[in-house]
């Protein structure tokens, strides 16, 4: 089940009827991607669990206390902590019912009005807090430039929405949706996603059984009227306020939730509220009582998770030196600050005593330079040690930057192999995400036979064919990937690539011939297929020439830079060719 924009609008009403007007007692973090909020609303205390987890982001109430579950104090709990603890609990708001984005306005009483903006998006879930000038003051996922980056989330910078679908509205535009769903191929459910804004998978699949009395049916041949009619129904529930939230049961087993009631599949149950559902459905008993997961039935599961491992301690090494660079880099000016105070500490030594604990400098019209003064050393040797550490400031402002760059490359070269791990499906693609490791110097050789590989099992990058005659080609690692992007693409093939996510190198081997609508399609469905992004429905591939595309400088194997390029949105499928 998934966790759509109607869920969430469903979660809004809820805050606004519960807990909108409540103070916060306290704010906390059940873990590093989960913030928690205690708020005294309505003479009661109730708990609100917002989680980025990728496989699991979520925002609803929950009836338990939330407890610590990590030491961290991470800047982002902090400045929760400072601007909304104490502070009133204004507004929450979901701006575009089709969106996964809800913003929950907090009044403190020292410090005014901020926005916390909660985007449960999945693999791009987030947690951003603003000021009331949408300026960016911490987020949890920090989003830095990149090669792929869509949208950079960083604190200091001015927030911006995530991208416009560029559907029908289910709200406003049911008739243009409905008719575009009908005369489409395939499934309707598959239509539905293809051509709406803001429908899930769960959702398409009701709305199509509620019109043909079959999830998996054609969209050929539906009545558009009848399928508007659906639509119109399910959607006015926003307006009328009539949620009907509950959970789906499959032979007594929780396996999905929804706020409107399901009939596609298993048995409906209804809740009290939607965090009634949500929090039956995620509780740990529930989740021991579902499906097992793809990875208990993974028969690599051991060698997978050594490597994940290994992955995740190189990550964290890199994090470390990251957070000591920022630690010692200067602030904006101080190198030129320390030498205008050398500079008037040696014109006006003379005239300062011995034990004087500062100097004020009149500067005209603006506020005096004040320093302060050393009693250990002589106003000359404060001034020279001034200037010996504006030296080094300068040193680390000119070599911080290039350094910070390589391990933000790190990071991202360690993201791709995760993903690259991840979509492995034989120990030895598994083992060539290891030797990448080795490669890259992230991990030891133990011994000295521990030679490298002879590559050949991790160059047999996928070929295809399309329809009208195209060789595609599909790197499924970072080594592949740098093969088919600088070994076998030309300047004039077409380069595929998902955005803001690892995953495959895509390569149309056009040589400048125009490429059939049918072939992207396939090809940018292979990318986003072989990507982080496999399943969600709706996936932005950038599809560019090949010229338009370089090696990140001092890169790791298969990190790029991309100079310019369009963007199309497929379903994260294999595209079967």
């Amino acid at each position: 089940m998934h966790f759509d924009a109607l869920t969430l609008a469903a979660v809004t009403a809820e805050l606004n009827t519960a807990i909108v007007g409540g103070r916060v007692q306290n704010v906390l973090l059940p873990d590093d991607r989960t913030v928690g909020f205690e708020i005294y609303a309505q003479r009661e205390r109730r708990y609100l669990l917002i989680t980025t987890a990728p496989e699991a982001a979520r925002v609803h109430l929950v009836d338990h206390k939330l407890r610590r579950g990590t030491d961290a104090t991470p800047p982002m709990l902090l400045l929760l902590r400072k601007y909304a603890r104490g502070g009133l609990l204004a507004a929450a708001r979901q701006p575009d019912p089709t969106e996964r984005v809800l913003i929950i306005d907090f009044d403190h009483p020292e410090h005014g009005v901020t926005h916390l903006i909660i985007e449960p998006q999945g693999r791009h879930a987030n947690l951003i807090f603003t000021n009331p000038g949408n300026r960016i003051l911490d987020c949890l996922v920090r989003v830095p430039p990149g090669p792929f980056t869509q949208r950079v989330v960083l604190p200091a910078r001015q927030y911006a929405p995530p991208p416009a679908q560029t559907g029908f509205s289910p709200l406003t535009q049911t008739a243009e949706l409905a008719h575009a769903a009908v005369h489409s191929e395939g499934r309707l459910w598959k239509a539905l996603i293809a051509h709406a804004n803001g429908i899930s998978p769960t959702q398409a699949r009701e709305i199509a059984h509620r019109t043909t009395g079959d999830a998996n049916a054609p969209a050929a041949g539906v009545d558009p009227n009848s399928l508007k009619s659906e639509l119109d129904l399910l959607w006015s529930t926003i307006a009328s306020a009539r949620w009907e939230a509950g959970l789906v049961l499959d032979q007594g087993a929780v396996v999905g939730f929804s706020p409107y009631p399901v009939h596609f599949r298993g048995e409906w149950a209804g809740t009290p509220t939607i965090s009634a559902a949500l929090e039956q459905f995620y509780s740990p008993k529930t989740e021991a009582a579902q499906p097992k997961v793809i990875q208990e039935s993974d028969p690599y599961a051991g060698v997978r998770g050594s490597v994940n491992g290994l992955i995740r301690q190189s990550e964290k090494r890199v994090q470390r030196q990251l957070t000591s660079l920022a630690g010692d880099a200067p602030a904006p000016g101080e190198p030129e600050s320390l030498r205008l105070q050398a500079e008037w500490l040696l014109a006006l030594s003379g005239q300062i005593t011995p034990n004087q604990p500062f100097l004020d400098v009149p500067m005209g019209e603006g506020d005096p330079l004040h320093i302060d003064l050393d009693p250990r050393y002589t106003p000359v040797e404060q001034a020279q040690r001034m200037f010996k550490r504006a030296g080094k400031l300068d040193r680390a402002a000119r070599f911080i930057p290039g350094r910070q760059a390589i391990l933000q490359g790190d990071l991202a070269f360690l993201d791709q192999l995760r993903t690259d791990l991840a979509l492995a499906q034989s120990q030895p693609e598994i083992a060539a995400v290891q030797e990448e490791l080795r490669d890259a110097g992230f991990i030891r050789r133990r011994r000295k036979h521990d030679a490298p590989r002879s590559g050949k099992a991790i160059s047999l990058f996928l070929r295809y064919l399309s329809d009208d005659g195209f060789p595609i080609l599909v790197g499924r690692n970072a080594r592949q990937n740098e093969i088919v992007t600088f070994g076998e693409a030309k300047a004039d093939d077409l380069w595929l690539h998902v955005r803001d996510m690892p995953g495959a190198h895509v390569v149309i081997r056009s040589s400048g011939r125009p490429v059939s609508a049918e072939t992207l399609q396939a090809a940018a469905q292979l990318a986003a297929f072989h990507s982080r992004a496999r399943d969600e429905r709706a996936v932005a591939v950038m599809v560019t020439e090949r010229r338009h595309v370089s090696r990140a400088p001092g890169g790791r194997p298969g990190l790029v830079h991309v100079r310019t390029s369009e963007t199309i949105t497929v379903p994260g499928e294999d595209p079967q060719i």
